[in-house]
């Protein structure tokens, strides 16, 4: 099995709700997470996307990002959201994906050494949700934008990967 496909097993297995939902990892590159949702097991009354599974799927390729970037880095850790939120552009009205990326390469290096020095660290991330058939640079506008704050603790006796602050 791919990284990918484990992670998903796992998400599946850790949170329920992602398998309810239906949420599906797409694609990861090391830089950027794209999961995607079917729009049925995720409408509210009017057919549209539910406020709370848009939320869902946003949060959960942020938080996925950041547990698959610590694993790159040979590190155990969790990932847990300090805070979060969301603004809903228009509604949702077809299957719909976000997409997280990483900031620039200098905040990634500097969190993965803070990470590596302090046990902990913490990292801001956006995520877009887009309506349509997933791909990593939609042409149409987003339908909605999540900001959050994360913070990772490295577990006791795990594995504190190499020093060199990639």
């Amino acid at each position: 099995m791919s990284q990918l496909s484990d992670f998903q097993q796992r998400i599946h297995d850790v949170i329920p709700l992602t398998r309810a939902m239906s949420a599906e990892l797409v694609h990861y590159d090391g830089g950027q997470l794209l999961v995607k949702a079917p729009l049925a097991p995720n409408s509210n009354h009017q057919g549209t996307g539910f406020g709370g599974a848009i939320y869902s799927v946003a949060v959960l390729a942020a938080w996925g990002l950041i547990e698959l970037v610590v694993a790159d880095a040979g590190l155990e850790g969790n990932v847990v959201i300090q805070s979060g939120g969301i603004d809903y552009g228009q509604p949702a009205d077809d299957d719909f994906f976000a997409l997280c990326q990483l900031p620039e390469e200098q905040a990634k290096a500097k969190f993965l050494t803070m990470l590596r020095r302090r046990g902990r660290a913490r990292l801001e991330l956006e995520s877009a949700v887009y309506c349509g058939e997933p791909q990593l640079a939609p042409a149409q506008p987003a339908v909605a934008t999540f900001k959050g704050r994360f913070v990772v603790r490295v577990q006791p006796d795990a594995p504190s990967g190499d020093d060199s602050g990639t």
